[in-house]
């Protein structure tokens, strides 16, 4: 089957939520569907590109999407995309452009570059509480958790989590601990946060429990943490050893 898209936001997104659920992975299987598929995620960026606010959202989630593509000359083009808009990684806490410096920073991390999304969460997301919750409202959106599709951004902001189970989030952030280890330190700072936020989520993880001490433990045997994912993660490896 081919892959077939409007260029509309909500198609992205639809690319997204299933690239998510298949573990981060393009959802076209066939060699011609993922040439297309990223042929016209490319597309997307550049016209969006042009569009200026109104193309934001579309701009963003094609060129994150598009940075999984191993074709000939992909990286390339996508790390030359990404750093036109590298200005958007100077910012503090939340602002308008967070969306897409989280985007940014994570996007030069699949291409092997992880100091900026180490800077984001530190400059962006630590000790901001909005910006704190956008993250994990992020997560559900594209770990597929919040069921309910979203037209704009305004859903980050909600500081109540309300819409999606947190237990369903820690089981994708967990998977995720195991399946991305370019993101380590997001995903090291997004649990902790997650626990931090509900703390009855140590005795409600179930069968998740044992594998994530096991992996917050070999991680923390190796030199691949920030200092400050090390830390955190440190507090998710206790809860859970304590709480045996």
């Amino acid at each position: 089957m081919g892959v077939e898209w409007d260029g509309s936001a909500g198609a992205c997104r639809f690319c997204c939520a299933a690239a998510a659920r298949a573990g981060g992975g393009c959802a076209a299987t066939g060699a011609a569907d993922r040439e297309a598929f990223f042929a016209h995620l490319r597309e997307a960026t550049e016209v969006s590109a042009r569009q200026g606010e109104a193309g934001a959202l579309l701009r963003r989630q094609a060129l994150y999407l598009a940075s999984y593509d191993q074709g000939p000359g992909a990286a390339a083009w996508v790390a030359h995309a990404v750093h036109r808009r590298r200005d958007v990684l100077a910012g503090w806490g939340w602002s308008p452009y967070w969306a897409e410096a989280r985007s940014t920073a994570t996007a030069l991390a699949r291409l092997g570059d992880p100091q900026p999304l180490v800077d984001f969460i530190d400059r962006c997301v630590v000790g901001d509480d909005v910006a704190e919750a956008a993250n994990l409202n992020y997560w559900a959106l594209w770990l597929g958790v919040l069921p309910v599709p979203q037209p704009d951004d305004g859903f980050m902001r909600d500081r109540d989590l309300s819409g999606w189970d947190p237990v369903a989030l820690l089981r994708g952030l967990a998977r995720g601990l195991h399946l991305a280890p370019g993101y380590v330190n997001l995903y090291a700072h997004s649990l902790w946060a997650l626990l931090v936020a509900f703390p009855w989520l140590v005795r409600a993880a179930g069968p998740v429990a044992g594998p994530l001490r096991e992996r917050a433990a070999e991680l923390l045997d190796g030199p691949v943490l920030s200092v400050g994912a090390r830390r955190e993660l440190a507090f998710v490896h206790y809860v859970f050893d304590h709480d045996r």
